[in-house]
């Protein structure tokens, strides 16, 4: 468990939740329709010295957050390349979606 320090209060995972219009960032599913609990994922992880504050957490669903655990890059399929996961705060999820369908 992180110090009581660095948990995220209830009223950020509120506040991440609202910001995020109660869907997760990495899918866009809507939390009132999941089985299990979402929760404030650290964008650039605590592991590796992100902070729990509001420009570094985003909404995540159970499968989302546990797919993307640590780790802030992966292997792009076509090009064999690492490049970074995508970033709620810094990137458009549609703008994504659509470059990738090029």
């Amino acid at each position: 468990m992180p110090p009581k320090s660095d948990r995220v209060s209830s009223t950020l995972r509120q506040e991440v939740a609202s910001r995020a219009n109660h869907r997760c960032e990495y899918c866009l599913s809507p939390d009132n329709f999941s089985p299990d609990s979402f929760t404030t994922d650290h964008i650039y992880p605590r592991f590796l010295g992100g902070k729990s504050t509001s420009d570094n957490l985003s909404w995540a669903c159970f499968g989302c957050n546990g797919r993307k655990h640590i780790k802030t890059k992966g292997e792009d399929p076509q090009t064999h390349k690492a490049v970074s996961f995508f970033n709620p705060r810094t990137q458009n999820w549609l703008a994504q979606i659509l470059h990738q369908s090029r």
